[in-house]
């Protein structure tokens, strides 16, 4: 833990963290986008499964949607008010 506590404590350290962060996230999504081209998979039932990085883009929608469900979810039914125990 001292490594990481060391290195976020450092202004350009973190800096240089971040920059390394978002350059691997670039590759792993670079990679997705050639994925298809190199190993020439054809898988898909659908045309839109035959776009780029589909699998990526569908699982942030659904993932973003299931939180924005939950969240509605949680507001609308299972909370109550906070004055509901004072009655």
């Amino acid at each position: 833990m001292k490594f990481l506590e060391r290195q976020l404590e450092d202004p350009a350290r973190l800096t240089r963290l971040k920059r390394w962060f978002y350059a691997g996230l670039a590759v792993v999504a670079l990679s997705e986008i050639a994925a298809p081209y190199v190993f020439h998979e054809e898988h898909a039932e659908f045309a839109f499964e035959n776009l780029p990085a589909w699998e990526s883009v569908y699982g942030l929608i659904s993932c973003a949607a299931i939180i924005i469900g939950s969240k509605l979810l949680g507001k609308l039914w299972l909370m109550r008010r906070e004055d509901y125990y004072d009655r």
